[in-house]
């Protein structure tokens, strides 16, 4: 609950039962909870954009390692395979 324990909900409830009074309550708790589902999705998409950045990032690392060492290996593989040939 990010460092928000059972005392400090339960003060929070009153201060709020006591200030928006007991007929306005069910209607701010549903604001609250709506605003908090947002905050929540909104979160959420945010981190799984981050994630699928880090992934597209990582795997055009690894392409490109890959053809710098594939641009790197035909010239040891061609005299390999030239000498497989002479004989």
């Amino acid at each position: 609950m990010g460092g928000v324990g059972l005392s400090e909900l339960l003060l929070l409830a009153l201060i709020t039962l006591l200030v928006v009074g007991p007929q306005r309550l069910p209607e701010v708790a549903r604001t609250v909870g709506h605003w908090t589902r947002h905050a929540r999705q909104a979160w959420a998409s945010l981190k799984s954009e981050f994630q699928d950045e880090m992934d597209r990032d990582h795997n055009r690392r690894i392409l490109e390692e890959e053809q710098s060492r594939k641009q790197s290996e035909p010239s040891g593989q061609e005299s390999h395979e030239r000498r497989d040939d002479a004989d």
